[in-house]
């Protein structure tokens, strides 16, 4: 009897887990947006939390839609990621038919200035600055970041737009109240052509691109711009950052601070992305 039973609960616990990995494969269907949706980089709409989390990337994130946009929301609560966020940009990408390709994208934010570098005040060093003036430094960011980088849209003739574009697409970028980052988006999706936008199963991307350090010879300051396929355009938060230390110690003082930056550098370097999957709400 004994024998049996914790038979009979190896065989439930194996399909319990069975039926979990089944849910993650398959996530559901997306639901309806917040009544009175706003696209302002605020998700207090949202609600207490944003509907989904990736436990491996440790994100919160929102997927909806209306029988007309396509909606995302997502928070950046880590300071490496918000950093590259705002040098890179954050890419979506959405596959119409589930197949996990990049079919559309938009990158953003992003600048439009040729000369986008964002420099740090005379003989400020990011080592040296507090807490407070850093995040001073990249909210003021946010006000000079005004592109979105496009790709696979045929109906978008230029692959640069502004916020203030007349296709409809909306982004923005802004801190909440505990100083984590947050961007949101909407996307019509008459720019898809499906006819049946509830058919398939869509896959989605979120992908925080990482930051490619340019050579000296093509950045006087050692700034750097956006990495990847669709980071470029970021911008750079550069220019002696991460330096001070040789200045105030020795070489150990210097030492330590060129290990610092190399480790800073590569963690900046990361791209980090995931994929998932919705039916889209009727």
């Amino acid at each position: 009897m004994r024998k049996t039973f914790g038979r009979m609960l190896t065989l439930g616990l194996i399909g319990l887990l069975a039926a979990l990995a089944s849910a993650q494969d398959k996530t559901g269907t997306l639901l309806p947006p917040p009544p009175g949706i706003v696209v302002d980089g605020d998700i207090k709409e949202w609600g207490d939390s944003l509907r989904y989390y990736n436990a491996e990337k440790h994100l919160n994130y929102a997927i909806a839609n209306t029988k007309d946009t396509l909606y995302f929301a997502i928070r950046f609560n880590d300071r490496v990621d918000q950093r590259r966020v705002l040098r890179a940009g954050l890419t979506l990408s959405i596959d119409t038919r589930g197949k996990k390709k990049e079919t559309y994208c938009i990158t953003f934010p992003v600048s439009t200035e040729t000369n986008n570098h964002f420099k740090l005040p005379p003989d400020t060093g990011m080592a040296e600055s507090t807490k407070q003036e850093r995040e001073d430094l990249m909210r003021e960011r946010l006000t000079s970041l005004r592109g979105i980088k496009v790709e696979g849209f045929k109906d978008i003739e230029d692959e640069m737009i502004t916020t203030s574009n007349t296709y409809g697409i909306q982004t923005a970028v802004n801190y909440d109240d505990n100083g984590y980052l947050v961007c949101e988006a909407a996307i019509p999706l008459q720019y898809f052509h499906v006819d049946d936008v509830t058919k398939n199963e869509w896959a989605f991307n979120f992908k925080i691109n990482g930051v490619e350090r340019k050579l000296p010879s093509q950045s006087s300051d050692g700034d750097s711009g956006g990495g990847g396929r669709h980071g470029g355009g970021g911008g750079g938060m550069g220019g002696g950052m991460s330096g001070g230390g040789g200045r105030h110690g020795g070489r150990s003082g210097g030492s330590q601070s060129q290990s610092s930056t190399s480790g800073e550098s590569a963690e900046m370097a990361k791209t980090t992305d995931f994929w998932t999957k919705f039916y889209l709400a009727r």
